[in-house]
């Protein structure tokens, strides 16, 4: 019986596929770990076969009466996945903090920018150009394409399957929940020992934006609160995030498009409270049926 484990690229499938290889009695010990410097899993080792990876919405889905284990994502974890995929692809790192973003061909929305804006990328765009380009995947986040793959994913008529949520590996309690589930349900007999936990610490360890999950939500607190607090570190996916918030919360208001971004909460409220008059009309990045 082969395990299929099926993903979209940046939910941790590379790591799922180790961890249940590596700590089932039914196959040899693996030895040394696939990870890299950039915090992914992706060295190759020498694998048992019992577990398979696959990315279905690329090729579609072979081996459908295998068991299958499908990684899925909610609304909520789009943030924290776009920061990590855009920051972290693959093997290779992003710089995002520059004013002028590198963009090659590996960059997976390339032509979607190029179509959108109606540009040629040589090498690089202005950040504000990409800041705005994530931001109306956030404001749209039913059609956001992570969103649109994980529905196709959830529809496929597979019978023997186990849901496995993205945000379960960000905490420790709720992985090995789902660990447990997974083992009973295809009887891999996981042993969750110490060397277990402390392989899934490194993981998290190593996942740099981790801490930083809740920035986002506490800056918008600090906008619905009237809050004045400082806006420092955040990177240019969070940037867009807020945008998205402050657009589809104000809906006759575009965000700017500059390189530099808000220093504090006040100077958001502030450019919302003086914001032209004359300047509103309903936002036309907004989807049509968008309240």
């Amino acid at each position: 019986m082969t395990v299929q484990i099926a993903f979209q690229g940046g939910t941790h499938g590379h790591f799922l596929k180790y961890f249940l290889d590596q700590f089932s009695t039914l196959t040899p010990p693996i030895s040394g770990t696939p990870f890299g410097k950039l915090g992914t899993w992706h060295k190759k080792l020498k694998y048992s076969g019992k577990f398979e990876r696959l990315h279905p919405h690329l090729w579609g889905w072979p081996n459908k009466n295998d068991p299958h284990i499908v990684i899925t994502i909610n609304p909520e974890d789009v943030l924290w996945l776009q920061r990590m995929n855009y920051i972290r692809p693959g093997n290779r790192n992003r710089d995002l903090s520059k004013s002028d973003i590198n963009i090659d061909e590996t960059f997976k929305d390339k032509q979607a920018i190029e179509k959108l804006y109606g540009i040629k990328i040589v090498d690089s765009i202005p950040r504000f150009i990409l800041r705005d380009f994530c931001k109306l995947g956030f404001s749209d986040s039913q059609n956001h394409g992570l969103i649109t793959i994980d529905q196709t994913y959830r529809s496929q008529p597979i019978t023997n399957v186990y849901y496995f949520p993205v945000s379960a590996f960000w905490n420790t309690e709720s992985f090995f929940k789902h660990i447990d589930a997974v083992n009973k349900k295809f009887n891999l007999q996981i042993l969750v020992d110490q060397n277990a936990h402390d392989v899934h610490k490194e993981f998290q360890n190593n996942i740099q934006q981790l801490n930083t999950r809740d920035r986002c939500a506490k800056i918008i607190d600090a906008l619905k609160n009237q809050d004045d607090v400082a806006i420092t570190d955040i990177d240019l996916i969070e940037q867009a995030y807020i945008n998205s918030w402050i657009e589809t919360t104000y809906k006759n208001i575009l965000a700017p498009f500059t390189n530099d971004y808000f220093k504090t909460t006040k100077e958001i409220l502030d450019y919302i409270k003086w914001y032209p008059h004359f300047y509103h009309g309903m936002n036309p990045t907004l989807p049509d049926n968008f309240g």
